[in-house]
């Protein structure tokens, strides 16, 4: 039987980590990412990202920090409204004006979203389609390792606040469980959280936290949001024969499968015969 439950390099397990507003914290953060190799995704929101009398991340900031160590931006609205109180044609101008100015930064193309105080409505679906975003992250918690059905409600496993318990299962998970299909962490927060003394998770803490998961990285991939989007989208688009042995990969991303828990690759472009 062939399962399609493998991420990159044909590992189990995702990690990925989202964090919002651009704040000056994240110059931290990120560092202890880079230290211990995991990816994040960070949103933004220009109109303080553009303010040159922001404490926080600064435009040309943007690509020595975060895009040339492989981390995405993201979009939190131009202004960081609640855009389900606007108008559809209001809330395409909040995320327009917010990809223009981060990809500006950037000089990537932006494609996801953290919704501003984690609200949004059917309106503000439509106006991503129309300013090309793929995805939206919620602020629901699911405690769960589990893909969204529809990646416009991309609801996270956990804030970092409570993310101890969620990160010990999926550990286990990755050690004890291997005849689980796998799936994702997905832990978002704020940086600015981490100095706060009634924070459960500080500074120290959430470092130690990325310690334990680098050491089990054997057989997770640590992706950003976008990363994780493509790669389920492209699984989604291979193509298989009648008799479903023969597998085409139209997609320019390498997807792989597993075969009596064997992973195969099936390469960009490439075609793939499994008996």
């Amino acid at each position: 039987m062939i399962s399609f439950d493998r991420f990159k390099d044909g590992k189990r397990y995702a990690l990925t980590f989202s964090y919002d507003d651009g704040c000056a914290q994240d110059r931290r953060l990120v560092e202890l990412f880079n230290k211990y190799g995991m990816k994040c995704t960070f949103n933004f929101y220009s109109k303080y990202l553009c303010n040159p009398e922001s404490r926080g991340i600064h435009p040309e900031e943007v690509r020595p920090l975060f895009v040339d160590h492989g981390h995405e931006i993201a979009c939190h609205a131009h202004s960081h409204p609640h855009l389900e109180r606007m108008l559809i044609k209001d809330q395409y101008d909040e995320l327009i004006i917010d990809r223009i100015n981060l990809e500006k930064a950037s000089g990537t193309i932006i494609r996801g979203l953290a919704y501003p105080f984690g609200t949004y409505n059917n309106d503000t679906f439509t106006a991503m389609d129309t300013a090309s975003i793929v995805y939206g992250r919620t602020v629901k918690a699911t405690n769960a390792f589990t893909l969204p059905e529809n990646f416009k409600e991309w609801h996270p496993t956990t804030h970092h606040n409570e993310c101890e318990t969620a990160v010990r299962r999926f550990i286990y998970n990755v050690e004890k469980a291997p005849w689980r299909a796998g799936g994702v962490l997905y832990i978002w927060g704020h940086a600015y959280e981490f100095d706060n003394e009634k924070s459960p998770v500080q500074w120290e803490k959430f470092e130690e936290i990325l310690s334990e998961l680098q050491k089990r990285t054997y057989d997770i991939w640590c992706a950003t949001n976008i990363e994780i989007y493509d790669y389920v989208n492209a699984q989604k688009q291979i193509r298989r024969s009648a008799d479903g042995k023969t597998f085409y990969n139209p997609t320019d991303i390498d997807v792989w499968v597993a075969k009596d828990d064997e992973p195969i690759c099936i390469g960009a472009g490439k075609t793939v015969v499994i008996d």
